[in-house]
């Protein structure tokens, strides 16, 4: 006989809004579990090692602050263990960002959790979900002991497979079903940083890479993560355009991706001052993915609404980005300018599900259309939005309602920006 476990809230996905949404719902006092397939959290940030995070502040000049709470408290946790493991920069771009050692954070998320009395479960899928009367009941969950089952008043997702497998209504996309490069990033020892390494550099490198006839370089101009004192690197290039996330299609994407790794270190070595003699320390582990699956919500972020930093009454969370939109695995993103120093609301109904009652979405999971989610995917909003999708669960699953008027002070009471 299967095993069965009862929660008040469950969050499916440990990445960095799926962190945020447990420590959020937890600390709203109610009996948390975080479910991950993966041995460690942190999603993008330490399982493709994606180690900057964009949209803490907001975009161009005269940055200002767009999201605290549970974000600002891990950066503050990864600090406490190593004082170098956070480095606030101006990104190549000119926006304020924040690069950051993934080994760390994953200890941080690690020590916040078990702070706040979050129970986790690595290691695990979730495989199915029983719903009924336009609810989940529960969800089927694999481990390598066999298939257990856990039950809920509220569930939330970081990973809109939950939402899948719910029966809720999601979107792929955009209009035409195209969504946004994924990318494995990799990194590099033995780089003399003091160097050139902006993406007009890597592209100098790349296209003469090219032109020598290496085969298998994609994306020619892209980004060197670098952090102060260090002569290891991060980098974004190597680039894939997803079709599905079925296990044919993961695979495909997977060997495509680490065989383009090997032949950028080639060019590095040859073309790009610096990295003459570096070394190829780690692959991804996994391929990072800007855009899959997201919900169909009871509310929809707009581009205008971003563009145009719109303010709403039911906010739950600040959206300081713009949008950043990754079409082409042979080019960087294009950009849709915004004004320096601002911010747009995020409301709550963008984090409901339109369809399933008691499900939220958080991160990149959350309802907008192509333009707008191009500004809510980065991780900094993640964190906002994940902080505020644990809140409403909480809220819900206490008072059988998301009242905006709780949830808004409660997330005010936890340091969220509103």
């Amino acid at each position: 006989m299967s095993k069965t476990f009862q929660y008040d809230v469950v969050i499916a996905g440990g990445g960095t809004a799926g962190v945020a949404a447990a420590v959020g719902a937890a600390r709203a006092k109610a009996k948390t579990l975080l479910i991950e397939r993966n041995p460690y959290l942190g999603g993008e940030a330490t399982h493709s090692g994606v180690s900057a995070f964009c949209g803490f502040y907001t975009c161009g000049g005269n940055p200002v602050k767009a999201v605290a709470g549970v974000g600002e408290e891990l950066l503050k946790e990864m600090e406490s263990l190593n004082s170098e493991s956070v480095d606030y920069i101006i990104s190549a771009t000119g926006n304020k960002n924040i690069n950051f050692h993934p080994e760390y954070l994953k200890c941080a998320m690690d020590n916040v959790l078990e702070k706040e009395g979050v129970t986790c479960f690595l290691h695990t899928r979730i495989i199915g979900a029983k719903t009924k009367d336009g609810e989940i009941k529960s969800i089927q969950c694999v481990d390598d002991e066999g298939i257990f089952q856990v039950e809920a008043r509220v569930f939330a997702t970081g990973d809109a497979n939950l939402a899948y497998l719910s029966g809720a209504d999601t979107l792929w996309g955009d209009e035409e079903g195209n969504v946004q490069a994924a990318t494995l990033p990799f990194r590099l020892s033995g780089v003399d940083i003091s160097c050139d390494l902006t993406p007009e550099a890597v592209e100098q490198a790349v296209i003469k890479a090219k032109k020598a006839g290496i085969q298998h370089l994609t994306r020619e101009k892209g980004f060197i993560l670098k952090r102060e004192g260090s002569n290891q690197v991060a980098v974004l290039l190597p680039s894939v355009m997803p079709t599905g996330l079925s296990s044919q299609e993961l695979t495909k994407m997977e060997l495509d991706t680490r065989r383009q790794v090997l032949y950028y270190v080639e060019a590095f070595r040859r073309y790009l001052k610096g990295m003459e003699q570096c070394e190829l320390t780690m692959i991804g582990p996994s391929i990072g993915f800007r855009e899959t699956r997201r919900i169909k919500g009871k509310s929809m972020i707009k581009a205008e609404d971003v563009l145009n930093r719109k303010k709403c009454e039911d906010g739950v969370a600040r959206g300081g980005w713009k949008p950043e939109i990754h079409k082409d695995i042979d080019k960087m993103a294009t950009y849709m300018d915004v004004k320096e120093g601002s911010w747009f609301d995020i409301p709550l109904g963008a984090l409901q599900s339109d369809n399933i009652g008691n499900l939220y979405a958080a991160g990149r999971m959350i309802s907008a259309d192509e333009a707008a989610f191009a500004a809510v995917r980065v991780m900094g909003t993640c964190f906002a939005t994940g902080h505020s999708a644990g809140v409403a669960a909480a809220v819900q699953a206490e008072y059988g309602e998301a009242d905006i008027r709780k949830i808004r002070a409660e997330l005010d009471r936890q340091g969220a920006l509103l």
